[in-house]
């Protein structure tokens, strides 16, 4: 039974924050952003031209609007420059290495992975992940883009296949 309740808490813990939504996982489903500020979405999807990733556009990312009932939205041209949209390399074939523009220090690596799923892996203080979201806490501010006081990274460690989460504080 303790077995049980604990896959239970496990599972529960790598879903949204607590009372944040959790978005719709698709296919082709790499990780989400979500927030201190409300509780709309940043969804970063695969893009494939067949069975390989699109070369102009590797990376789709859409805001799901919780804010406006869970619409789905196109980013708007300063969430994608300052915030959320990223900055691609491709390094070799079904192999890119990316940043946010808002973070371009941390290097986020898209690949297949088992069974030809894509997954978006990193290393947070010294750890390896296979990214799965990340909460950004942020200061109180008017600013059209304001400060990140941490972000929490979530992911499954790609040797021990367990649900990890790394802090990391931003300078």
């Amino acid at each position: 039974m303790k077995k049980i309740w604990f896959l239970l808490f496990v599972s529960l813990s790598m879903q949204a924050q607590k009372g944040y939504p959790t978005p719709t996982i698709t296919d082709n489903h790499l990780f989400y952003i979500q927030h201190s500020k409300n509780h709309n979405t940043f969804v970063y999807e695969a893009n494939f031209d067949d069975s390989k990733f699109d070369d102009t556009e590797p990376i789709k990312i859409h805001r799901v609007a919780y804010t406006k009932g869970g619409v789905k939205e196109e980013l708007t041209k300063i969430q994608r420059k300052l915030a959320y949209g990223v900055d691609v390399r491709k390094l070799k074939e079904n192999h890119y290495e990316f940043t946010l523009v808002s973070y371009p220090d941390k290097k986020l690596y898209l690949e297949l992975g088992p069974k030809d799923k894509p997954q978006v892996k990193t290393v947070v203080n010294g750890k390896k992940m296979i990214l799965v979201r990340m909460y950004l806490s942020m200061e109180e501010s008017k600013s059209i883009k304001p400060k990140v006081e941490y972000i929490d990274f979530y992911g499954i460690d790609p040797e021990t296949k367990k649900e990890i989460k790394e802090r990391f504080f931003m300078k």
